[in-house]
């Protein structure tokens, strides 16, 4: 089963109310720029990071903010030179998102998700499906609750 079918099946089993808008492929924030201006406002950019202990993380912020990487290091419980973000065929290969449609679901034991504390106030956000056509329309409170996340400050101030 890939990714995107996992993160649909989750959402139904929770009855997890969510939109899925199906679009052309996008792979960067400037491509939902250019190609989708509907969803930049709410969208939930999601980074995939590699611990060296074997460790996934999944961080989620606004689509323009920045990763403090500090922070994220020490929620993660490590040095900062511990943590790299991935190659995106390292994301395809390792966590089964395509690029463009990453989206802030630990579906694998090893993988963490945060998410930066600023998406609280967002109501419905945008965010990865697992496939770069589709993005899912999902109420913050509701991703949270199923996500296997955990809302922290991630953005750089």
């Amino acid at each position: 089963m890939i990714v995107y079918d996992q993160i649909l099946t989750l959402l139904q089993n929770e009855n997890v109310p969510f939109e899925l808008h199906e679009h052309v492929p996008v792979r960067t924030v400037a491509e939902v720029e250019e190609k989708l201006p509907f969803l930049l406002d709410k969208m939930l950019k999601t980074v995939a990071f590699r611990v060296k202990d074997g460790r996934f993380v999944l961080a989620g912020l606004r689509g323009h903010d920045r990763i403090d990487y500090r922070q994220l290091a020490v929620y993660c419980g490590v040095n900062r030179r511990a943590i790299a973000s991935m190659a995106p065929d390292a994301v395809e290969a390792e966590l089964g998102f395509e690029v463009g449609g990453v989206g802030p679901f630990a579906l694998q034991p090893e993988v963490t998700v945060l998410l930066d504390e600023q998406l609280a106030e967002m109501g419905t956000v945008y965010c990865g499906s697992g496939r770069n056509t589709a993005t899912l329309a999902i109420d913050i409170d509701d991703l949270l609750r199923v996500c296997g996340g955990e809302m922290v400050s991630l953005a750089r101030g």
